[in-house]
């Protein structure tokens, strides 16, 4: 059996559907286009935000294991090799007093440079200590390895012998978690929102049709005949709410990015992959808002 004929049957009628009712369909499309504009829009912030917290993760996954004064080299890299083969350790890097006083003077750094200047006038010589810089695999990790450094003989016995802060670490953990949590929540809202809205549309369409439907039953149309041209109809609200909110998305984008990366510093790959998500999405949510409309529409 060709199934051609049935396939250009459903689309025809989906797409007749669409265009009997269009004041319906277009209520729908701007409906469900704006709902997965919202959706796209959340996932490129929820993404931006969420990079700029692993940012900070990996910057506040950096220990500074600050040297006390007169350590002789050999200690420093005994040490050095004894950190490097721990399992939460992914990096050491030695920095010298003078590297650290660059750093502190560089514009990213802590602005030291004029009090570094006005000391060097003096005789006071560079205050800063020489460090051992651990590249922690995780930002969980620090709490830890802060702990067990503390203990060495080489260590600065100061106040501050490394630049560990208690309050941040939690406080970071914190953050990136209630972002990634409030992330799928609000996806998953607004995608529980375009379902309603797809479904209420086609039990609204079935209901217009329910005569022309009854009249297919009666001549012996299955079903799933009956069901599918909205199924169809659903899909196409769906794909083409997407294809515009994407576009959308990605509009607006490029006119508030620089360079290669879009608004919010949102990679091209990144922002057509949630195009190309926005698409499916949009497919399966009308898909699936259709069948359940229809189920109860019709009591099939």
């Amino acid at each position: 059996m060709n199934p051609l004929p049935a396939l250009r049957f459903v689309f025809r009628s989906a797409v007749q559907n669409l265009m009997r009712n269009l004041g319906i369909s277009v209520a729908s499309l701007l409906t469900v286009t704006l709902t997965l504009l919202g959706a796209g829009a959340a996932v490129v912030v929820v993404h931006a935000l969420d990079n700029v917290l692993h940012t900070e993760e990996s910057r506040a996954s950096v220990l500074k294991v600050f040297i006390a004064d007169h350590v002789s080299l050999a200690s420093i890299m005994n040490m050095d090799g004894q950190l490097a083969t721990q399992p939460d350790v992914r990096a050491v890097a030695f920095e010298n007093k003078n590297e650290a006083a660059r750093e502190a003077s560089a514009p990213g750094g802590l602005n030291l440079k004029g009090a570094l200047r006005l000391l060097a006038k003096t005789g006071g010589g560079n205050p800063l200590p020489a460090s051992l810089n651990l590249r922690l695999r995780t930002i969980s990790d620090v709490t830890s390895v802060n702990q067990a450094v503390r203990s060495s003989a080489i260590i600065y016995q100061g106040p501050h012998p490394t630049d560990y802060n208690p309050n941040v670490i939690p406080r970071l953990e914190r953050y990136i978690l209630i972002a990634q949590v409030a992330g799928v929540l609000l996806v998953a809202l607004v995608g529980a929102v375009a379902l309603v809205i797809i479904t209420i549309s086609i039990r609204t369409a079935a209901f217009v049709r329910s005569q022309e439907i009854e009249i297919m039953k009666l001549v012996g149309a299955t079903e799933w005949f009956v069901r599918w041209p909205f199924i169809v109809e659903g899909m196409l609200v769906g794909v083409v709410s997407a294809i515009i909110a994407a576009a959308v998305l990605l509009g607006g984008g490029f006119a508030l990015g620089s360079g290669h990366t879009l608004a919010l510093g949102t990679g091209l790959h990144f922002a057509l992959g949630v195009s190309g998500a926005l698409i499916v999405a949009g497919a399966v949510l009308g898909g699936f808002g259709s069948m359940v409309g229809v189920r109860r529409s019709l009591a099939v």
